[in-house]
This record gives C-alpha cells, structure tokens and sequence, in this order.
C-alpha cells in the first residue's frame, strides 16, 4: 500500500489535483502525515473549469491552501462510514454536507465517483466536481 500522493499519481486521473497540492504546499502533509480521507476531483472534473479560474488558483498559493484544505479531512472514513454521517469538518475548519442514498454518496452535493482508495496514511475518494469553500470568491465548477 502507498501513500496518499503516491496513489494519486499511480492512478494517473489525478495530476490537476496534485499540481493544486504542491502549489499550495501540502504534499509533504499527504505524503507523511495522516490519517486523512481526501475527496479529490479527477482530471476531468478540473477540466470543465474555466482556464482563466484554473491560472487564478494557480497564481495564488494562499487561494490554494484554502481551496485545497477543503477537500481533506481529518482521519480515515470510509464510505461506509461516510454513510451514516451527514456533515464532516474539512483541514479549513469548516463543515462539508454528506448525503447518502441508494444512488451513492455526494458531498457538498458532489457525487463521488469512485471510493475508498486506502492508502498507508488515510483514504481517497474519486468526486466528479471541485469543492469550493464558502469563503472563496472563485466559482468552480
């Protein structure tokens, strides 16, 4: 088993992600530290967001780091667990919406897509769609 950044990039449907984790200097956290169950928007997700917001997040490492502490949370869930939740509090300190029905799990109204990637230092979900924190004026698809 691998750590969460090294199972991420073996998937290879994750590279808008990590490039958003180094720019915000988290890679070191998801790579040594845990436990931490992250939701992360595939590739494809990220490519329906508009460039000019993509060159704008990039731009701002701070925008970054608030972005991207949205789509981790502390500790291991697994979607089972996930389940019988119904909110969770991101690294931001703020809350995330779990809902859960027969046609799967979303968070922030966000389905995930694939779930439960285990990894030495947490758990990955696959989510089709970023998660944008309240607090941020960027609009992300």
């Amino acid at each position: 088993m691998k750590n969460i950044i090294e199972t991420l990039q073996d998937s290879g449907s994750f590279t808008a992600f990590l490039d958003l984790i180094r720019i915000a200097g988290m890679e070191p956290m998801l790579r040594e530290r845990g436990p931490f169950t992250v939701f992360v928007p595939t590739d494809e997700a990220f490519s329906r967001v508009p460039k000019e917001r993509m060159d704008e997040i990039r731009g701002d490492p701070d925008k970054a780091v608030l972005i991207m502490s949205y789509h981790v949370v502390p500790g291991s869930l697994t979607s089972e667990e996930l389940r019988s939740m119904t909110t969770i509090r991101s690294n931001l300190g703020t809350d995330l919406v779990i809902r859960s029905s027969d046609k799967g799990i979303t968070v922030n109204g966000v389905a995930i897509v694939e779930a439960d990637a285990f990894c030495t230092n947490g758990v990955c979900h696959a989510i089709g769609a970023a998660l944008v924190p309240p607090s941020i004026d960027v609009v992300v698809p």
